[in-house]
């Protein structure tokens, strides 16, 4: 598949705000990721639920990190404008 023609159904995935596309997908995995290599104790699914619904669900006996749930936030917003 050519580039331009991931980068065009990626486009429309956004703007679709299909939850279980490859651009959601990407989005979570991308923010997760980087998020972890950086030290963050938020998990995949903590992630996902600060994407879908802006929200955290933690288990109980967890302390959320207000600083990584930001950063968590902000990573969004970026991969938005990348």
């Amino acid at each position: 598949m050519e580039v331009s023609k991931i980068k065009e159904a990626l486009l429309k995935q956004k703007n679709m705000n299909l939850s279980g596309s490859l651009y959601h997908k990407t989005q979570l995995d991308f923010t997760y990721s980087t998020n972890y290599i950086e030290g963050s104790t938020i998990t995949l699914d903590e992630t996902a639920s600060i994407y879908d619904n802006g929200t955290i669900l933690a288990t109980t006996n967890k302390v959320i990190i207000l600083k990584e749930a930001i950063e968590t936030k902000n990573h969004f917003t970026l991969f938005k404008y990348m």
